[in-house]
């Protein structure tokens, strides 16, 4: 028989007294529901800065010291609140943004849930001083997790400050599974640059404890979109506007000569909202299919007006997802926009609108870490989701995938290389194979391949001396927007020790010696390849990310070293990749030469 259960009121908390099932306490059903909400500093930016534009404000002011895990400071000039609404503001869904569920169907603000305080507080120490517009009196609230909340009458200026101190201090378990204190402050640097660029009107600064990173005044949507991503918008920029079917296209897509080697500089918004689309971003992103190669990615920051309830925001806490009710219509619509734009700039003629993609209709996008991935009819706009292999997706040498399905396979594939005293003449010499006489066959040598093992290893053998930095004669001075000197700041170890000089300096990178691989006049290109790889070193084990970020490094010194190939850089070439400690294939697995015996040739011919 089942025992009755009886429930004692613990301050507003209902325990089961009879049986093992019980309601948590408030506070630590908080802490866990925060993990949806606050994953890092950056989520806590993120969530006050939206609320501080949902406010009104025309100048949001940030400050974080410790990467935003000791202090995050956010100040905004907006509507304020009253003592009530301040009382109410850490409650779980408490919230202005929506009253009715029609209003869930059309929602225009970036924050609607009314989860963003009450996670944070869950996890920090908060303090809030507000004060609104029509009253002459502020109010302080102080929240510590677990603790009676406080609210105090204060002098505060017209609008709101939030302190958020000691990020996850009360469940440390959360804090230690966090990256260093520059990763954590990149991607800061990322969401401060997409939240200044959704909101031109509105002034945002931006600190690194007493180091203001950028300072943005209020502008047109072009010079915030140039300021942003240290672009000339005169030479560097296309203006993309278009309307139909209901759905309104604005925004700016960069020129040829503004592509970087990474999605960095690419920005989507629907509605005023940050959000993130793989197949939208591939719409843009096949605009540039005749004027870029694989390997390199335009920029832009274009801005989605959609009917609110022709779209759900609804589908994940930190509201970067959305779902369309039509999203063929809008891929469409992207692409078709960028692509008119491009012609009417005279970059693209309007013949390619149409030719690529007939002859190639379907694309596959880059898939997903769990191997998932999409096809795109790029006739009908059609996106399906399918899980495909991702054979583009670069490997590091310490992946599984590289150690046995590729090394394994090319030493059972390839003959012994011929040792390097042995003679050989080359028969044939370009960018795309050199074909060499050996004393027991032909060696076929892929140039790119062979050129990026031996890039790999001198760099790698700088340690002994073997490469020198080249000291430029005139320092070189870039200007990168904030993201981008982060990631440069953060991984400057490791750029150091793979042969480079430089400093970064309020967006300025002052580049003094480069590795001596490096052509002169290469060194803006270099920068872009150098974010590159950093981005693709956070997926390498800490001990491996040297060897990985001069592997991306070699990568690109390689494709650019084999043009004009003749004999003679033939010859130096095999006789250099002959010397390497590993000569059958490259730092990422693909095969550098084969060979071809004499007695393999008789069988044919015979």
């Amino acid at each position: 028989m089942d025992t009755p259960l009886s429930a004692t009121a613990m301050g507003g908390i209902f325990v089961a007294m009879a049986g093992r099932i019980h309601i948590l306490p408030e506070f630590i059903a908080n802490q866990i529901a925060a993990g949806e909400v606050v994953q890092r500093p950056e989520s806590v930016v993120k969530e006050l800065v939206e609320n501080s534009i949902d406010a009104g404000a025309e100048s949001v002011t940030v400050v974080v010291q410790g990467a935003g895990k000791n202090l995050i400071h956010v100040i905004d000039d907006g509507s304020g609140m009253s003592r009530e609404d301040l009382e109410l503001c850490l409650v779980r869904h408490a919230t202005s943004k929506i009253r009715t569920e029609e209003d869930l169907h059309r929602i225009a603000t970036l924050g609607f849930r009314g989860e963003a305080m009450a996670s944070i507080a869950a996890v920090a120490d908060v303090e809030v001083r507000t004060r609104s517009r029509d009253s002459e009196l502020g109010w302080t609230l102080t929240s510590q997790p677990g603790k009676p909340l406080a609210v105090a009458p204060a002098a505060n200026d017209v609008g709101t400050q939030i302190l958020v101190r000691q990020l996850f201090a009360s469940v440390p378990g959360r804090r230690k599974f966090l990256k260093s204190d520059l990763t954590e402050f990149r991607y800061i640097s990322e969401t401060m640059q997409t939240l200044a660029l959704s909101r031109p009107s509105v002034r945002f600064v931006f600190y690194d404890g007493p180091t203001r990173i950028f300072d943005l005044a209020p502008s047109d949507l072009p010079t915030r979109v140039a300021r942003v991503l240290s672009l000339d918008a005169q030479r560097s920029l296309v203006e993309v506007e278009s309307l139909d079917n209901g759905i309104a296209v604005r925004g700016y897509v960069g020129r040829e000569n503004a592509v970087r080697q990474n999605r960095g500089g690419q920005f989507l918004f629907l509605n005023g909202r940050p959000i993130k689309s793989r197949s939208l971003a591939h719409a843009v992103n096949q605009a540039y299919e005749h004027l870029i190669n694989d390997r390199e990615f335009p920029v832009f920051a274009l801005f989605l007006d959609v009917d609110p309830e022709r779209v759900d925001v609804n589908v994940h806490p930190q509201k970067h997802e959305v779902k369309f009710d039509d999203e063929r219509s809008v891929y469409l619509l992207l692409q078709d926009s960028v692509m008119r734009a491009l012609s009417a700039a005279h970059i693209i003629p309007p013949v390619l609108s149409n030719v690529s993609i007939a002859s190639n209709p379907l694309r596959s996008l880059p898939s997903t870490p769990d191997g998932g991935g999409m096809v795109v009819n790029r006739l009908t706009g059609e996106i399906l989701p399918q899980r495909v292999p991702d054979f583009d997706r670069p490997m590091t040498t310490s992946s599984p995938r590289f150690t046995i399905a590729h090394r394994q396979g090319y030493d059972a594939l390839f003959a012994p290389i011929p040792a390097p005293e042995d003679s050989g003449t080359v028969l044939h010499a370009s960018s795309e194979r050199i074909i060499c006489m050996m004393p027991n066959g032909i060696m076929v040598v892929r140039p790119v391949a062979a050129a990026e093992r031996v890039f790999f290893e001198q760099i790698m053998a700088q340690s002994n001396g073997s490469v020198v930095p080249q000291t430029l004669l005139f320092p070189v001075e870039i200007a990168v927007d904030a993201r981008r000197a982060a990631l440069i700041e953060e991984h400057s170890e490791l750029i150091r020790s793979s042969g480079f000089v430089l400093d970064v300096y309020d967006g300025i990178v002052t580049i003094s010696a480069v590795p001596s691989v490096i052509a002169p006049g290469e060194e803006h290109v270099v920068i872009d390849e150098l974010i590159q790889a950093m981005t693709e070193v956070e997926s390498a084990p800490v001990l491996n990310r040297h060897e990985t970020i001069v592997a991306n490094l070699s990568r690109q010194y390689a494709r650019r070293s084999i043009t004009g190939m003749n004999p003679e850089r033939a010859e130096g070439l095999v006789r250099q990749l002959r010397q390497c400690n590993i000569t059958h294939h490259t730092p990422f697995g693909q095969p550098t030469f084969t060979m071809i015996s004499f007695e393999e040739l008789d069988k044919r011919l015979s």
